[in-house]
């Protein structure tokens, strides 16, 4: 369930604090789906060569990826797009996608994702969503946590 606006609560995060949650590699949630019920959430992490996810499609959820460090090629939809510090590509729900980490250098990246609003609770079911749902293992928060 959603905090209405009256509990909802500004707040900063500095550098590497958030949400961490473990999943094979270690995601940052900077702001979550539920908790805020944002619409939107956003989530850093490093990722290297071999980490790499297969091919796979999101229903729920376009993906925004910014690269903050590194070189890394998405494809999506049939189209191929190399990537490197301060580039950015648009993954839209529904399109198989996937990417490859071309050389031994760590890559870290900025992700935003957008979940879209279906059924009378908002049907999240978004990869954000499953992380706080208990899908990844929280394994650190900020020291001035909000949930």
């Amino acid at each position: 369930m959603h905090q209405s606006d009256s509990k909802r609560q500004p707040y900063a995060l500095k550098k590497g604090e958030g949400w961490t949650y473990r999943m094979g590699i270690d995601f940052i949630v900077k702001t979550g789906e539920i908790p805020q019920g944002n619409g939107a959430a956003v989530m850093e992490y490093v990722t290297r060569k071999g980490e790499e996810p297969g091919e796979h499609t999101h229903p729920t959820e376009d993906e925004i990826f910014y690269v903050l460090e590194g070189r890394i090629t998405f494809r999506c939809g049939g189209e191929t797009f190399d990537l490197e510090q301060g580039g950015a590509v648009f993954l839209p729900r529904g399109i198989p996608h996937g990417y490859t980490i071309p050389s031994d250098d760590p890559v870290r990246l900025l992700i935003v994702t957008a979940p879209v609003r279906e059924g009378p609770g908002g049907g999240w079911g978004g990869f954000v969503s499953d992380l706080e749902l208990g899908q990844g293992e929280l394994v650190a928060k900020p020291p001035h946590a909000i949930r």
